[in-house]
């Protein structure tokens, strides 16, 4: 059943499967995925998926639902972006919340120009950045420091210091609020998600020797088969000493022992991009999510 867009534009529910083909095909491969079948398998049943239908012909794709759309593509030989998000705003308009803004996910770097000229803002910008794994040579953590794995009875110390160093300018580095409590819930979820040997033996966390002070940690953790950088964090106060790089290598090395590659998520802007590419990873394309006040 179609639901109209107006007189030349509709929408028509997609069977997901389907909608993943179609996505999977029209859409850059921006997050590495590295098989068919995994790309294929990010939308589950339960996601509000549409096809974006000219006079009745298939020309594209669109997740959306009330304030809210994403995954937008187009088909081949349709490419009139604006014209379709155009009419899109304005359905969107329609059946949305009128004390919400209105936002738009994922929106890749060529169809950036159609969202600004609807007036939409961009709110932040993410990608990932993928490397191969690497034996490094003995990591030498200095005379100050010692180095020891993560568990659950740190949680509390790693929360506040990743409070910290989320805090004020750094805001930027971090994809969600961050209180202390928000802190708190990410690492429960991290531990009890996250208990491999071989990830507990690629994380650590880092203490001054005199203070007894945690100034580092790196916490790693499997996402989509991959292992990926969770969180890593140094207090501002131990900036410019190598520990973040320290860390990395350290990862890196112990999970070549069954891994390939190690990725991780970074806002676009965050300092920490220029460590990540002088370490060797490949930023893949940005994604950003745009908002329109209402």
């Amino acid at each position: 059943m179609q639901q109209r867009i107006d007189n030349e534009f509709s929408l028509m529910k997609a069977n997901p499967k389907d909608f993943a083909i179609h996505y999977t095909t029209y859409r850059e491969n921006v997050f590495f995925r590295q098989s068919w079948e995994r790309r294929v398998a990010i939308f589950g049943s339960e996601v509000p998926c549409y096809w974006l239908l000219q006079s009745g012909r298939r020309i594209g794709g669109v997740c959306l639902e009330p304030n809210m759309l994403w995954s937008f593509f187009l088909e081949p030989p349709f490419t009139e972006s604006y014209r379709v998000l155009r009419r899109l705003k304005k359905y969107l308009k329609d059946i949305s919340e009128p004390s919400k803004p209105l936002e738009a996910i994922g929106i890749l770097p060529y169809q950036a120009e159609h969202f600004l000229r609807l007036g939409f803002k961009p709110i932040e910008a993410r990608r990932i950045m993928i490397r191969p794994t690497e034996q490094f040579d003995m990591i030498d953590w200095g005379t100050d420091f010692f180095i020891k794995a993560p568990t659950t009875e740190d949680l509390e110390t790693i929360a506040q210091l990743s409070y910290q160093c989320y805090s004020g300018a750094d805001r930027i580095g971090h994809p969600t609020e961050n209180t202390i409590e928000q802190q708190r819930s990410d690492l429960d979820y991290y531990f009890k998600h996250n208990g491999e040997e071989l990830l507990q033996k690629a994380s650590r966390l880092i203490f001054d020797k005199n203070t007894k002070q945690l100034v580092g940690a790196c916490l790693i953790s499997i996402w989509e088969d991959l292992p990926l950088v969770y969180d890593i964090v140094v207090d501002k106060n131990y900036r410019g000493r190598g520990i973040a790089s320290k860390l990395l290598k350290h990862s890196l090395s112990t999970l070549k022992e069954q891994h390939d590659v190690v990725c991780l998520f970074v806002t676009v802007g965050n300092p920490a991009e220029s460590l990540y590419y002088d370490l060797g990873f490949l930023p893949g394309m940005e994604q950003t999510t745009y908002s329109l006040p209402r």
